[in-house]
């Protein structure tokens, strides 16, 4: 059986014992994955803190031309970080392909960070006296990734960390982390320097040594709310910078005037992409007045859909990461039938071959706040519909929820639609766009109990976290006397 170890200073560690590693599909163990201890820990982020000075050293111009190196490494590597997402995750080809592609394009964008970079200037506030603030970066940056990007997350996390000069130690997900550790060989071997980033392997434990090092300036962390507010609280009272993001429930208003068939469409596509294991999933549909209807045309797409093997390619719906999850998820739907809810499609009648850990595509009608179905994040193919008399009652139907992720609203009335910008309490907005997660150079972070942040996961204002500024005020004698230098001037 294959053995995942760690990934430090640029060497990757042999793993003698560890945690199994299960295939979704089938419940049958694939690898054996590494669990680091204290002391490997303390190593990795000894090498990312040697690493530090040279890397920061480089240049900003210098470390964007290393992602850009870094994008084409990613791309020849393609195929085989799909193989491996679909096999310990679970996720369909087509699923799996697009997230990688999503990596690609993020190494790509990164090489633009120049643009975002710069800090304020501002000449001649006194008398021959220039102001200005220069950026730093910060350190050795810990990012903690959740199971279910194991390609995207971790680049998203590790990029902007590493263009802005730090260097980073990767814990990824224990259940499936062989594509981060893979990652980090192919962007080593690509040019990055040994040390810059580095992956541990483990669990809780391995997350409370990061947070607790004294040698680990940031942490960013990607997963559920009470983990993402523990972590937040615990790096915090160590002064360490925290950026942690929680989950997401996600709704998505229909209203009276909206096509009904894009809606429909939007709504499977948003619900039951990547077995509903995302944190930017449309787990809710606010129908407004048009709710029998709009029910009735997500109910016959729902029957299209086919849930199997992943690595077959007419697939659209995989398993769930385990089996708990599995079990968890149609107790859900067991207890919004016993409240009075409509179970219109049950995923529990769901039939696929092998052993593994399916629930079919599910919908849930006539769901009424404070049921479980709509106060939980359920992380699967679950899509709940609740019934709105007005447009005022959906906005605040999203507003009563604790979580704010994104929210989408479907209408041809721009100015309700602008309003619903302006009103509606979520980070992420759709208009007529059900999943409204942003290309790269533009920032995502959710609102209330979703993120426990005052910076981003990405973006511009990611910027803020991975950095630090001094402000510089100068005066200066004249100037040295010229000379003639005919060469081009360079960045070096």
């Amino acid at each position: 059986m294959k053995h995942v170890g760690h990934f430090i200073a640029g060497e990757l560690l042999p793993a003698d014992d560890g945690s199994q590693i299960l295939n979704p599909a089938s419940g049958k163990p694939t690898a054996i994955a590494a669990i680091a201890t204290p002391a490997e820990v303390d190593r990795a982020v000894a090498a990312a803190r040697a690493a530090f000075p040279s890397w920061s050293a480089q240049g900003l111009q210098n470390r964007a031309t290393v992602m850009l190196e870094l994008r084409g490494a990613l791309q020849k590597a393609r195929d085989e970080l799909v193989d491996i997402v679909v096999a310990e995750l679970g996720k369909t080809l087509a699923d799996a392909g697009a997230e990688v592609d999503r990596a690609i394009e993020v190494l790509g964008q990164l090489a633009s960070v120049g643009s975002w970079y710069g800090g304020a200037f501002s000449p001649g506030v006194s008398r021959g006296v220039d102001a200005m603030e220069v950026r730093f970066p910060i350190g050795v940056v810990a990012a903690i990734s959740p199971f279910n990007f194991p390609v995207l997350i971790p680049v998203v996390q590790s990029a902007m960390a590493l263009a802005c000069g730090n260097t980073v130690v990767l814990k990824p997900s224990e259940r499936d982390p062989s594509a981060t550790l893979r990652l980090a060989e192919i962007l080593s071997s690509a040019g990055l320097p040994k040390g810059v980033l580095n992956v541990v392997l483990g669990g809780k434990a391995i997350v409370d040594r990061l947070v607790d090092h004294p040698d680990v300036v940031g942490i960013s962390f990607v997963g559920s709310t009470p983990v993402a507010k523990a972590i937040r609280i615990a790096g915090v009272s160590r002064n360490k910078r925290v950026q942690a993001f929680g989950g997401g429930k996600n709704h998505m208003v229909v209203l009276p005037d909206a096509d009904l068939d894009l809606a429909a469409d939007a709504a499977v596509s948003a619900a039951y992409g990547a077995a509903g294991q995302r944190c930017m999933a449309v787990s809710v549909v606010v129908a407004v007045g048009i709710g029998d209807a709009l029910v009735q045309k997500i109910r016959d797409r729902l029957a299209k859909l086919r849930t199997g093997d992943p690595a077959e390619p007419a697939t659209e719906v995989g398993p769930l990461i385990t089996a708990d999850s599995r079990d968890r998820i149609a107790s859900y739907l067991a207890s919004a039938a016993s409240q009075g809810a409509c179970v219109v499609a049950d995923g529990r009648d769901v039939a696929t071959k092998g052993e593994g850990w399916f629930l079919g595509p599910s919908l849930v009608d006539h769901v009424r706040l404070g049921m479980a179905v709509h106060s939980d994040e359920l992380f699967g193919p679950v899509l709940s519909v609740v019934r709105a008399a007005s447009y005022q009652d959906a906005v605040a139907i999203i507003a009563g929820h604790p979580l704010g992720n994104g929210a989408a609203i479907f209408t041809n009335d721009g100015g309700l639609a602008r309003r619903f910008v302006d009103e509606v309490e979520a980070g992420q907005i759709g208009i007529n766009v059900p999943i409204p997660f942003p290309v790269f150079f533009h920032n995502f972070a959710g609102w209330k109990d979703s993120a426990f942040t005052e910076t981003k996961l990405f973006g511009p204002g990611a910027i803020a976290f991975h950095t630090r500024t001094k402000t510089v005020s100068a005066r200066w004698p004249d100037a040295n006397p010229p000379k003639v230098d005919l060469a081009f001037p360079t960045s070096n």
